[in-house]
């Protein structure tokens, strides 16, 4: 491995967004023993790249800086239930419903108490006591139900029902006796589902309807049980009913015991159980069709680290984006974390730091490539950290091992493109606005996506124009409502990027750590959510693009998601509106002529990677200026799919552009959008000097002024 590839350290901060006088922890682990070495920045531009917008950090003094001791934390993957405080037994019965999603050769526990356990694998069903395990032969298949009830006394009798899903299927039922040399000694304690120990033994499926008696009970009495609803038997010690607080970690015991459990890793809730018929497709409509729990065993949303330094936010440091800078021998790392402005303080702008696209992409391992995922090749020495460390988790455009789409995402965790020097893409990218507002003299505070969700239009009160990073993509209602309203009241709004406002999130009601995406019907995605479970788990809403809700993102910042292409930017030609007196106020001091931003970092041009397009048919605002439309785009920038009907895409598409638009609202406030992803990496060109950079700081300056704007009346240019 090149030298510029080794890393060994990694880290990430808890909580991602602070402000004066908040505690913040910095969880790191090392490969090896020894001392690294740790100081405070500021991030002034991440990207890294020979041709980029360089590299730039500003060392800050704090009482964090030192040399700490070196520790190797474990990552443990995978999510798994705990049954908690079962007495104790030596004639355990179990029975419950199972869906295995990845069948292997080796074990997988279903569950476990003590030094008993059941697990399925390639070849059937293994009970396994302490060091003796009895194998049941079954031909099991992926993505079926069944129904097992494990009884252990004089002997073991196992039954497996198996539903056929198909007219060519034959269902399995068989029941099988076998000799017990010993009975388990299963002490009082914790039971659990889907893990044989921590980071082993996981189990990849559904489970639903769990039974647990403290005596061996006819098997065929136990499967009837999994069928009752409140069953109830003096032998019974649990009875867990899945469909109970489906938007929660908690799985509720309704056998009377109250011996209620906790889910860790987040496995995926509102799931069609074995008892989903199709009339149903809204869980909260029926929560007993989605009564079935989906384990991964690469589910990770708390790394569960320790803090390896505390440091207090001193009431003196500005609002901006931060990193502890960590040193060990020849390795770094940035653990990055957002500072807000301290209470009752304003600056004039504030810059929306995209965290909940940040934890979208987080970890991400598959790049985009001639219109298909395809894994990443690393460029960077956190690529290859990720590629070497599967561990750390996956990105909500990733898929589990079972196949099944990765619907969370944490900050709990290392999230290695949440760091400079590495592909400008969302986080790093967003790093050249900031370089470019530390450039221009601009003071600003940052707000992030996760203080938006909390605090709605009250988290952007008081600012006269707020900033979006390049790629705002995915929003939560209380985001986007937040963010309405606060344009409603007269703010001004600069959306500097492309591909904004396009999936809908929610974030755990319980754990503001943690988001959850449904891929619906429609978008451009790397899996789509199963049928019938389009509906998040955390909230109940309903899953998907943002325009397919009714909501579309030109109706709020007058473009909307055209098309995307990884092959290379092109300019902006002046459209004639570009001599429009309500735009007089951008176009001072740009070139007269009829192209701009045929410039940036990212190849080509300032239009490229994904863009936005005015589409009146969608809610962009008749009023809307188009100030500039993007043209001559190379054959990888595609039409984005939602927009495809039974057509092939048409040769030289003119809905293929991207469109930068203006508009005022009838508060007094206004909206510019770029309608580009690649924009504002054509800041920095010839050191700042140049189309884009002056129309765009001429845009701020205007919406920094409080003099109102004045709302077109609808005969007017």
């Amino acid at each position: 491995m090149p030298a510029r590839f080794v890393k060994e350290i990694v880290g990430y901060a808890d909580p991602l967004s602070v402000r004066a006088g908040d505690a913040l922890n910095i969880c790191i682990s090392c490969d090896a023993p020894g001392e690294y070495d740790a100081t405070l920045v500021r991030l002034i531009s991440g990207d890294a790249r020979p041709h980029g917008t360089g590299f730039r950090e500003i060392a800050v003094e704090s009482s964090l800086r030192g040399r700490y001791a070196a520790e190797q934390q474990p990552l443990l993957p995978g999510s798994y239930a705990v049954l908690p405080d079962l007495p104790a037994t030596d004639s355990p019965t179990v029975a419950l419903y199972l869906y295995p999603t990845l069948l292997e050769p080796r074990d997988q526990t279903v569950i476990r108490g003590g030094n008993f356990r059941v697990a399925v694998n390639a070849s059937g069903i293994a009970v396994v006591i302490g060091n003796w395990r009895v194998e049941i032969t079954a031909t099991l298949l992926e993505r079926r139900w069944y129904r097992i009830a494990v009884a252990i006394g004089a002997s073991i009798e196992v039954q497996i029902d198996g539903a056929a899903t198909a007219s060519s299927e034959r269902p399995i039922k068989s029941t099988t006796t076998h000799r017990l040399p010993h009975r388990p000694s299963i002490p009082r304690g914790d039971w659990e589902l889907a893990r044989q120990a921590p980071g082993t033994g996981h189990f990849n499926g559904r489970i639903e309807a769990v039974r647990i008696y403290g005596a061996a009970i006819d098997t065929a009495v136990a499967c009837a049980d999994v069928e009752a609803t409140r069953p109830a038997r003096p032998e019974m010690l649990g009875a867990w009913d899945f469909a109970t607080g489906i938007e929660t970690s908690v799985v509720t015991d309704v056998s009377g015991h109250g011996r209620h459990g906790t889910l860790y890793q987040t496995p995926t809730r509102a799931v069609r159980g074995v008892h989903w018929r199709g009339d149903v497709f809204n869980w909260r409509e029926d929560p007993s069709q989605y009564a079935a729990i989906h384990f991964h065993d690469d589910d990770l949303t708390d790394a569960g680290w320790r803090p390896s330094i505390r440091w207090t936010v001193p009431d003196d440091l500005p609002s901006g984006v931060y990193a502890v800078k960590l040193t060990f021998g020849e390795s770094e790392d940035y653990v990055t974390f957002f500072v807000g402005p301290p209470a009752g303080r304003r600056a004039a702008v504030a810059l929306l730091a995209s965290t909940a696209t940040y934890l979208a992409y987080a970890n991400q391992h598959l790049g985009f490539s001639n219109g298909v995922y395809v894994p990443r090749e690393p460029r960077f020495a956190n690529e290859a950290y990720l590629a070497a460390h599967p561990e750390v988790g996956r990105s909500l455009y990733d898929h589990h091992r079972d196949g099944s789409g990765v619907h969370f995402s944490s900050r709990l965790r290392p999230v290695l493109n949440l760091k400079p020097k590495g592909m400008p893409w969302s986080f790093v990218a967003d790093t050249n606005l900031i370089a470019w507002l530390h450039r221009i003299g601009q003071p600003f505070d940052v707000i992030t996506d996760e203080v938006l969700h909390r605090d709605g239009a009250t988290a952007l009160a008081g600012y006269r124009a707020v900033i979006t990073g390049t790629h705002p993509e995915y929003h939560s209602t209380a985001m986007l409502d937040g963010l309405a309203e606060w344009l409603d009241h007269g703010g001004r709004l600069m959306y500097m990027g492309g591909n904004g406002f396009y999936w809908r999130i929610a974030y755990c009601p319980d754990n503001p750590a943690i988001i959850e995406v449904r891929r619906a019907e429609d978008g451009t995605r790397a899996w789509i959510s199963e049928p019938g479970e389009y509906y998040h788990a955390f909230t109940g809403e309903y899953g998907g693009l943002w325009r397919r809700i009714g909501r579309p993102p030109n109706a709020l910042v007058g473009i909307g998601f055209a098309a995307q292409g990884f092959d290379g930017g092109t300019h902006y030609r002046l459209t004639p509106d570009a001599s429009n007196p309500r735009v007089a106020f951008a176009m001072e001091g740009v070139d007269a002529g009829e192209i701009i931003g045929a410039h940036g970092t990212q190849g080509g041009g300032a239009a490229g990677e994904e863009i936005d397009r005015y589409d009146a048919a969608l809610g962009s605002p008749p009023h809307a200026v188009v100030i500039a439309s993007s043209e001559n785009h190379k054959p990888g920038m595609l039409r984005v799919k939602e927009e495809l009907f039974m057509m092939r895409p048409p040769a030289n598409d003119p809905e293929i552009r991207a469109d930068m638009t203006f508009f005022e609202t009838p508060a007094g406030g206004a909206v510019f959008s770029t309608g580009s992803i690649s924009y504002a990496g054509a800041l920095s060109t010839n050191d700042y000097d140049n189309d884009i950079a002056r129309l765009t700081g001429n845009m701020l300056r205007r919406f920094i002024d409080p003099t109102p704007f004045e709302f077109p009346h609808p005969t007017s240019g």
